[in-house]
């Protein structure tokens, strides 16, 4: 039996379009369409094409941004600017950033944009504070690290941010450089693992937000040895649930 959302949609319905601001980098923009996809089949019955919410994807080629996140700033916010600008022009109901570190410049980005930016960090914040976690082990970008991205959010709600070790941020960043370059091994996810295990161990954490989208593609959020929330996935299951209304 169809769910009664694509019932809906085959009888004259309407579904919201959705806009996405990637590049950040491609191989996590593909990713994240697939990911988007799989739900609206698993979660919506989708079958034929207009089962499908409508896609903008605007992959933008950035100057300034690097492995390890903001390369250069006053670039990298203008090239964002820019971005989001043309998916205005394009006509979308919401759109969605598949970039943890990219939301240094949200506020900004909302001030140009007409259209609602939904935020991966707020979601993935939420859903750590609805599964219970308190002390969070946070795997991202250096920028991120750098700019306190989760910190103050995870503050606000009780919640605390607890970073890796120096020489582990780093190592993250290797892995980060391997998924751009399109390389996904063992070792890499091995690195991760060991690197939970130790700030379960040694920091006490009792969870981990994945909160870098490249990280995301290296280990599913159920083969972590804590509970895991993945940014990325609470952005893609909120981008179709707005999507289907």
């Amino acid at each position: 039996m169809l769910p009664d959302s694509v019932i809906a949609m085959r009888m004259g319905g309407s579904m919201k379009t959705i806009g996405v601001l990637g590049g950040m980098g491609p191989v996590v923009t593909a990713e994240f369409y697939s990911r988007i996809l799989k739900l609206c089949e698993r979660e919506h019955g989708a079958v034929q094409d207009g089962d499908y919410p409508h896609i903008l994807i605007n992959s933008m080629s950035l100057k300034g941004s690097s492995e390890s996140g903001i390369r250069n700033a006053k670039v990298l916010e203008r090239e964002h600017v820019d971005g989001i600008r043309k998916l205005d022009r394009a006509g979308c109901d919401f759109v969605v950033i598949p970039c943890n570190t990219a939301h240094h410049f949200v506020e900004r980005l909302r001030k140009e944009s007409r259209t609602p930016i939904l935020s991966i960090i707020d979601l993935a914040v939420a859903r750590a504070a609805k599964v219970g976690m308190r002390r969070i082990g946070l795997l991202a970008s250096e920028s991120t690290y750098e700019h306190g991205l989760y910190k103050r959010p995870l503050a606000a709600r009780g919640m605390e941010a607890v970073y890796p070790k120096p020489r582990e941020i780093k190592e993250l960043t290797a892995i980060v450089l391997d998924i751009m370059g399109g390389d996904r091994n063992e070792r890499d996810r091995n690195t991760i693992r060991r690197i939970v295990r130790r700030m379960r161990k040694e920091d006490k954490i009792d969870g981990v937000i994945v909160g870098c989208t490249e990280l995301s593609l290296v280990l599913h959020a159920g083969k972590y040895p804590v509970r895991a929330v993945d940014a990325m996935d609470t952005l893609a299951e909120a981008a179709v649930k707005n999507a289907y209304g």
